[in-house]
């Protein structure tokens, strides 16, 4: 498939995750947070993939007589992986060479961008390499109540790093909190317990895990604005979904509240890109959002329920294309010639003509191609091959067919039905 498509299946998505979002607002911020998770996948999974896999159980899924299916039939070219020569890649010789380019810039923005993030990752690291460990102590008491609350289930460590650093959970498999020095003083007991609640909530979401997906689909996706703006909407519901579950946990709004006040205050910089922190998102909508508001166990029921929706649509919908396109293929798998008793060929009703690329023109090749097409049941052309090659070097074959591909006939017919047939084109390229 190509990129163009791709990215506006991935902005489609998106919108209708938008839409999803927007119904979601009064619920819970963990099953919006999903939503955009979700939508920061796709671009990392494209539609072509799982109507591939949909495609590979069409004879279970789809019967070819669908009405359904013999639309998809004429849909193929949105959905599938296409292979040989792209129109956008044959529409002149000079189109051609900005794509080089283009994948130059890409590769460029994406090696800069990379080299940023694991300079990320390596300040991450040093964070807990010359950190101190607390295995005792005031921080370390509140951090074990905080996860016998919460429900964690994982061990995480704790470590006292750099005063001027927000507290934030590094790592994935082995989480620790990096916990500034200092920090403890200026909280009472109920506010600390209350901040590493916050932590341990990341924890048990593993939203370090998919920061990591995140940061992927901004990485290979640098140049289009869209994954930049998803990821905010991701960290801004990440943040709530966390204060939500401290909130749940039965900790008092007002310490909360107090005690994210007072870690922004003290510190200086946000934890890098790699670690969750208690910071992040809105601070003045966040804390008005704690103190006053409380999601609806109803509400959280409804969005369950939507959420899922929404996660099978983008998964259900492309797989049972993909079955029923290649169902509707294969009962038209079977290709007539014109030979054949009772077939009346396929009538050109909409020719195009083919460019002459500059490159062959300068190197005056002149001559046919003779191709090879089958013409489907619907008039557009399928299959197209080679039957006598003229020009490989300068794109004169790849221009007769994709020439050929844009042609549209009144298609053949066997005993007055329409069929696919196989027909015999000469294209000639004359230089005037």
């Amino acid at each position: 498939m190509t990129l163009t498509a791709h990215l506006w299946q991935s902005t489609l998505c998106t919108a209708a995750a938008a839409i999803v979002v927007l119904m979601l607002r009064r619920a819970p911020a963990r099953y919006r947070h999903a939503v955009w998770m979700l939508a920061a996948a796709k671009f990392l999974v494209p539609f072509a993939l799982l109507f591939a896999t949909g495609a590979a159980f069409s004879a279970w899924l789809a019967p070819a007589e669908l009405p359904l299916a013999r639309w998809i039939d004429r849909s193929l070219p949105f959905f599938t992986l296409r292979s040989g020569t792209s129109d956008l890649w044959t529409l002149s010789r000079s189109v051609d060479l900005i794509w080089p380019a283009l994948i130059v810039v890409w590769m460029v923005g994406a090696a800069a961008l990379v080299t940023w993030r694991v300079r990320q990752w390596r300040a991450t690291v040093m964070l807990v390499q010359q950190a101190t460990p607390l295995n005792s102590g005031r921080e370390a008491e509140a951090l074990a109540r905080t996860i016998r609350k919460s429900t964690c289930g994982r061990a995480i460590d704790l470590y006292q790093g750099d005063s001027a650093l927000e507290p934030g959970i590094v790592g994935v498999l082995t989480p620790a909190i990096v916990w500034p020095a200092g920090l403890s003083e200026r909280l009472t007991d109920d506010e600390l317990e209350a901040v590493l609640a916050h932590e341990v909530a990341h924890v048990k979401r593993q939203d370090n895990l998919l920061a990591w997906l995140q940061i992927a689909a901004e990485t290979l996706f640098w140049f289009y604005p869209l994954t930049w703006w998803l990821g905010t909407r991701i960290v801004n519901e990440r943040e709530r979904a966390c204060d939500e579950e401290v909130v749940d946990m039965g900790t008092d709004k007002e310490s909360y509240a107090s005690g994210i006040l007072k870690v922004c205050n003290f510190c200086l910089r946000a934890p890098a890109v790699f670690v969750s922190g208690v910071g992040g998102s809105n601070l003045a909508q966040r804390i008005e959002r704690i103190l006053t508001g409380n999601p609806r166990p109803s509400r959280a029921r409804a969005a369950r329920v939507t959420g899922l929706c929404f996660g099978l649509a983008m998964i259900v919908t492309p797989l049972t294309l993909g079955a029923l396109g290649a169902t509707s293929t294969e009962a038209q798998r079977e290709v007539y010639s014109t030979k054949q008793a009772g077939v009346r060929g396929p009538t050109l009703v909409k020719e195009t003509k083919p460019g002459y690329p500059p490159e062959a023109m300068h190197a005056r090749i002149e001559g046919i191609v003779k191709l090879e097409a089958v013409v489907l049941a619907n008039g557009k052309v399928g299959d197209v091959k080679i039957t006598q090659s003229l020009d490989k070097e300068f794109g004169l074959d790849d221009r007769a067919i994709a020439t050929i591909k844009k042609w549209e006939f009144e298609p053949g017919t066997k005993d007055g039905k329409a069929v696919p047939v196989r027909v015999e084109i000469e294209m000639s390229f004359r230089l005037k």
